[in-house]
């Protein structure tokens, strides 16, 4: 197999594991306060040192408001005139960010026996 091919390959896992985990990143960092989406990625890049990307943000944040996890707070104009809408995680959703987490440390640690186990 191509170095190529073997890099694509590594890039689809890791786009697969951070779409599986937006939901959870999302609502983990609006558990903290309220923002708007450039400033939930870059709150994000910041503390995962440049390496975590957030593709696809306006989907998740979208999908969560459907689902009751996100509401709009407000809606503030920028210096240069941009539209900011900051979002806030409701009461469902910090109900809901529990139960992934909880779910996120057992598959975490259920994968993590597997992988690293010395057993054949």
């Amino acid at each position: 197999m191509s170095e190529t091919k073997r890099r694509d390959i590594l890039d689809n896992f890791e786009a697969q594991f951070k779409k599986s985990t937006l939901p959870l990143m999302v609502l983990k960092l609006l558990s903290e306060k309220e923002m708007y989406a450039y400033e939930i990625v870059q709150t994000a890049l910041k503390r995962s040192g440049g390496k975590y990307k957030m593709p696809l943000l306006y989907n998740t944040i979208s999908k969560l408001q459907e689902q009751g996890f996100v509401e709009v707070s407000r809606k503030t104009i920028s210096d240069d005139n941009r539209v900011r809408i900051y979002y806030t995680i409701t009461e469902e959703g910090l109900s809901y960010l529990e139960k992934l987490k909880e779910t996120y440390k057992n598959l975490a640690e259920i994968v993590s026996n597997i992988v690293y186990s010395d057993r054949p």
